[in-house]
């Protein structure tokens, strides 16, 4: 039984989930999701080290952050917390990324660099990031995933 202030989290689990994405920029792309599950700092919150790869129409972009479960109020409190917890409960991340535009989209063919704040859930992915080229610091874009599911 969980006490608050104590888990009986397994320390560094690891997991891989994919996910897809509609969005501006490189239109629909395609990512991974590599989760490491730090544990449980309280009785219902979570954190994780996440890393993202994405592959789009018009570019990939790679990303490295923090996570915490959103909807932490709404976990059913097991004996022991695991990946499939921390994951179902949807995960809320703040990635440092970097983008590489080539190809069909509405962005110039350059490399930007900047930050990512989403939500990731099965059925609903939204996120915002604020990207900026690394040749031309006045050419800046905001990228907002349109559609997605997955993580």
């Amino acid at each position: 039984m969980l006490t608050a202030g104590k888990t009986n989290a397994r320390p560094f689990e690891v997991g891989a989930v994919p996910g897809i994405s509609v969005r501006n920029g490189d239109w629909v792309a395609v990512d991974g999701l590599g989760v490491l599950l730090l544990g449980a700092p309280t009785a219902i919150t979570m954190a994780a080290v996440v890393i993202r790869g994405e592959i789009g129409l018009g570019g990939s972009s790679a990303g490295i952050g923090l996570a915490t479960n959103a909807f932490a109020a709404n976990c059913t409190l097991p004996d022991t917390y695991d990946m499939s917890e921390f994951l179902g409960t949807g995960i809320l991340s703040l990635e440092a990324r970097v983008a590489r535009m080539y190809g069909p989209t509405t962005w110039r063919s350059a490399t930007y660099v900047g930050g990512q704040l989403s939500f990731a859930g099965i059925l609903w992915k939204p996120a915002i990031a604020w990207m900026v080229a690394t040749d031309d610091p006045r050419d800046r874009h905001t990228q907002i995933t349109i559609f997605g599911f997955g993580w």
